[in-house]
């Protein structure tokens, strides 16, 4: 099954607005947008900024490196991603963000929290060390990011893309929600990055659960090599 990297940069104010797309069949995952070959740059460059307009630059720091770290970190499948509306959830207002990873996880080698801590581990956690000064987002407490992955058994990543268009997996989401107060912590050095997904709220599949700080031996991949 050829690699096909689908990008898709859209912002929310009462309706989706039909998304630019981006497409690559190479097998090497970029570095930037740049890296991303498309035919709709000029239509990217002004969905990026009509998004850097209503929520400031980090929405779009945010959005982008979500999406190269997914491609980075073990994606096989689309890779998507999306800046929602602001929604109040436990109290607060989070700027949602849609991300659809690409991801496949190893049944046998990631339990359901291994697959929450390999998504903040390979993916949120180095969006956010992006923000050096903290997260600064317009009329939002802090930011609620969603991620789409599958899991399902396999013994390697080539038995994987062989069987992935017969058994793509089970769809998973998970919600972490990040406030900007804890992102503030981090900043000052009066808490550690990691411990952010500890202090947030994280759901899936609609069901709040409790997660750890990632372990240092917990590999940050969604299965075996």
């Amino acid at each position: 099954m050829r690699r096909t990297w689908f990008v898709r940069f859209a912002l929310v104010v009462a309706t989706l607005l039909p998304p630019a797309r981006v497409w690559s069949q190479t097998p090497v995952p970029p570095q930037s947008l740049e890296d991303v070959p498309t035919d709709k740059k000029e239509e990217v460059v002004h969905l990026l900024r009509k998004i850097r307009q209503r929520h400031g630059d980090d929405a779009v720091v945010i959005q982008t490196h979500l999406l190269l770290n997914a491609m980075q970190k073990g994606s096989v499948l689309t890779t998507g991603v999306r800046v929602d509306r602001v929604e109040e959830s436990f109290g607060k207002r989070y700027l949602g963000f849609a991300l659809e990873t690409g991801m496949v996880f190893d049944d046998n080698t990631r339990d359901p929290e291994a697959r929450v801590q390999v998504l903040w581990g390979a993916v949120l956690e180095p969006t956010l060390a992006r923000l050096e000064d903290g997260l600064q987002v317009t009329q939002a407490d802090g930011i609620m990011v969603e991620m789409q992955y599958r899991h399902r058994p396999y013994r390697n990543v080539a038995e994987l893309r062989r069987s992935l268009e017969e058994q793509p997996g089970t769809s998973e989401v998970a919600r972490f929600y990040v406030l900007a107060a804890d992102l503030d912590a981090v900043v000052r050095k009066q808490m550690p990055i990691a411990e952010v997904l500890t202090k947030g709220h994280v759901v899936v599949d609609g069901a709040e659960r409790s997660v750890r700080v990632v372990p240092a031996t917990l590999p940050l991949t969604p299965g075996p090599d």
